[in-house]
């Protein structure tokens, strides 16, 4: 028998080496969040803030929660037990930084990752030393979310292969599931389906409403809107073919065969669909008529689409929403967004409208949440995820109300459903089941909610959360792999601040306030530039906007393309005459005088640039309010004749569908800038120019939803003489209808 004492002594010195143990971690981590908060600091005063904030979070997700120095770095004061923000404090968000410094940055944080991970690899080694298998895991685990590849630690978790990688079988599962969507994607993008007008298929809600509408249907469904706008109600319908399409793929369960039962109406103007919901009596009118852009009435979904782009939007969404069969808000519309995300990379629609900011007293994060870049959105949701506080709770999801969606909510509700579409989205439809069957019953008890959904499966909601932040936040090279991001830091190219320099001078030359510069902005700059470089034949407007997957290119990279500014023999030493050539090509005028281009992404390697003006779009400064025009000086001089190969497909559409496919320049374009939309009927514009004997010219016009920037930007309309401009004085005048106002731009020029 062991003698008390001895057994005392054992007791004794089992506790002490628990306690030095836990010691030892607590050492750890505060060392980890040590290095962490030095970067952290360096990045800020190095002028890069917004990657500080996150290093911050970090900070406090991974290693001490309430690490003191991360919450000050960010800006917030401890308030009791709580740390909240600094009312008194605004946190930057632009980055001011030079090229060679974020480039330093960059290095020393993949030194700092491998460090990181050293340093988790010889704690899980000291842990299975003293036989404790589950601490040990955490920090071989915590080496994988640190740096891609080390053989110790896929063995010692017992990972399985990945494509090129090694993870875990969920990780295996989104993975390939989410291959399977991307490739059901890219592959629908490019296949066409017949799209008819018909006769004879009435519209209850619009013939109450006394509104005009043509008939459009594909082999599933069917699409009323204005007559105008034929040609995009039919390439809706064909987008709407290519989505259910993506749903067969993506859900597990049967998706709506045959032609579907609902229809849809689309129509261009606000005013329609208001009078629309007045014919029809909808309930809650005041509101909707305030509020909303989409309305169900009847079997017909109606909608307001201020563009061709909404319009896509809204039939990807319709069938998303169709194939999902959600009833809660917060899913209805989460899936909405997943799949208009997974389609366009853009999400141009809400089915309640974000209440509009006012000018300046809205915030760049206020702005970003409104905007319909994914790629913001994204950064947004990545911030989100490194909280620990604050966030949106998986289990609170089912019960948010659409009407009073916060800006995290809606964020959440996106991101969520997007994870769970490429874990398994049986788990989403069920848990929308379980909180519809509790909503029906007169519950709404989060709490109750999760027991429920936990006592089925197994895998309860705070795992699916926990799960939710690993994927978004990158955890292990597998998850990173997934989405595939450039980090922010490795996008800063070395001469980005003189570019910007050249950029806003050229800016103040026409008269549109500066612009700043953001590193998340340019991380697409950075992959486009990169695919350039690597096909270096491609020359042609048509060819430097796009990225086709066979050459190493993206599906989501080409809709970037679409929009980006692309020089490929660009030098600094040359950027006045480059900006003076950008003059000539309306989608690239647009950069040079468009007053909401607030923040730009740029990125330069070699004589490629690369320019992002369409993610950092956003209300101008109050006393540059409105729309612009150009040329609005008068006098200025420009050549009469413009290249039609320098100003690429689009054009050339325009041209053949007038009788002009034959020309091979064009007269010199004008134009009208809005901002990031039209600011008036679409159906309305119209632009008369004369020469100087006081004869019409003839041209036609563009809107902003063509696919080459070279004469396409957001909200922005380009009149364009069809043959070359006679010499002399020219003269032009747009108008067109806002809402109850008829508006014009008046300008004139010299052809040379």
């Amino acid at each position: 028998m062991i003698q008390r004492p001895i057994l005392t002594a054992l007791c004794g010195l089992a506790v002490l080496a628990h306690a030095t143990a836990q010691n030892d971690e607590t050492d750890f981590n505060q060392r980890q969040a040590k290095l962490l908060n030095a970067f952290a600091k360096k990045a800020f005063e190095k002028g890069f803030p917004r990657q500080a904030r996150l290093i911050w979070l970090q900070t406090i997700k991974l290693y001490d929660a309430d690490n003191a120095e991360a919450y000050t770095g960010m800006g917030y004061v401890k308030v009791g037990s709580s740390w909240n923000p600094d009312p008194a404090k605004t946190y930057p968000t632009t980055d001011t930084g030079t090229g060679n410094d974020g480039q330093s940055l960059f290095k020393a944080y993949e030194a700092l990752k491998k460090s990181l991970a050293n340093n988790h690899r010889s704690q899980a080694k000291k842990w299975a030393k003293a036989d404790r298998a589950d601490k040990a895991r955490y920090h071989w685990s915590q080496v994988l979310r640190w740096v891609e590849q080390d053989e110790e630690a896929q063995k010692a978790l017992e990972h399985r292969e990945v494509g090129s990688l090694t993870g875990t079988e969920v990780e295996k599962t989104l993975y390939e599931r989410s291959k399977m969507i991307e490739k059901a994607v890219e592959e629908q993008s490019k296949v066409d389906y017949a799209v008819e007008k018909v006769s004879g298929v009435e519209c209850a809600p619009l013939d109450r409403a006394q509104i005009p509408y043509i008939t459009v249907q594909s082999e599933h469904f069917t699409l009323h809107g204005d007559a105008e706008e034929e040609d995009n109600l039919k390439e809706a319908l064909v987008w709407a073919e290519r989505t259910l399409r993506v749903c067969q793929v993506a859900f597990p369960w049967e998706v709506p065969q045959g032609r579907f039962p609902s229809h849809w109406a689309a129509l261009t103007a606000k005013e329609a669909y208001q009078q629309v919901l007045r014919a029809n009596q909808v309930p809650d009118l005041e509101w909707r008529l305030e509020n909303t852009s989409t309305c169900g009435i009847g079997n017909v979904a109606v909608g307001h689409m201020n563009g061709p782009k909404t319009l896509f939007d809204n039939s990807v969404r319709n069938v998303a929403r169709a194939c999902a069969r959600f009833g809660s808000d917060a899913f209805v519309e989460g899936i909405g967004h997943t799949f208009v995300g997974m389609m366009f990379n853009n999400n141009r629609l809400f089915s309640v409208d974000l209440k509009k900011q006012q000018g300046t007293s809205a915030s760049e994060e206020d702005r970003e949440y409104t905007s319909p870049d994914f790629d913001i959105w994204k950064n947004l949701n990545l911030e989100l995820a490194w909280r620990s506080t604050g966030g949106v709770a998986a289990r609170d999801l089912p019960f948010a109300d659409a009407a009073t969606f916060t800006n995290e909510q809606r964020i959440k509700a996106w991101s969520f459903s997007d994870y769970l579409m490429r874990r398994n989205p049986e788990l989403l439809r069920d848990m929308d089941q379980i909180a519809q069957e509790m909503k029906r019953l007169g519950k709404k008890q989060p709490t109750e909610f999760e027991q429920a959904f936990d006592g089925k499966h197994d895998v309860t909601v705070a795992q699916l959360d926990k799960e939710w932040e690993d994927f978004w936040t990158g955890a292990s090279p597998v998850l990173k792999a997934i989405q595939n991001n450039t980090p922010p830091l490795q996008a800063v190219s070395k001469g980005v601040d003189k570019w910007l320099e050249a950029f806003n001078a050229a800016r103040k030359e026409y008269e549109a306030t500066p612009a700043s510069w953001s590193s998340n902005l340019s991380a697409r700059c950075k992959e486009h530039a990169d695919y350039l470089k690597a096909n270096k034949d491609l020359k042609t407007p048509a060819e430097v906007h796009t990225e086709s997957v066979d050459l190493g290119g993206s599906y989501v990279g080409s809709m970037f393309a679409e929009m980006a500014i692309v020089e490929t023999g660009a030098s600094i030493g040359g950027a006045k005459k480059m900006f003076e050539k950008w003059v000539y090509l309306p989608g690239y005028r647009d950069a040079l005088v468009n007053n909401s281009v607030l923040t730009i992404g740029l990125y330069n390697e070699g004589n490629i640039l690369v320019i992002n003006t369409v993610s950092g779009l956003g209300a101008p400064k109050a006393a540059y309010a409105g729309y612009t025009w150009f040329p609005r000086k008068p006098n200025l001089i420009f050549d009469g004749a413009v290249p039609v190969a320098d100003l690429g497909p689009d054009v050339q559409k325009l041209l053949e569908k007038n009788g002009k496919g034959g020309n091979k320049e064009v007269g010199f374009p004008v134009t009208v800038h809005f901002g990031s939309s039209l600011g008036g009927d679409r159906h309305s514009f119209t632009c008369t120019m004369v020469g100087p004997k006081g004869d019409k010219i003839d041209g036609g016009i563009l809107f902003d939803d063509g696919s080459v920037r070279t004469t396409c930007a957001p909200g922005m309309v380009t009149f364009v003489p069809f043959d070359p401009l006679p010499k002399g004085q020219i003269q032009f005048a747009f108008s067109w209808k806002a809402g109850d106002k008829m508006l014009q731009a008046k300008g004139s020029f010299q052809a040379k």
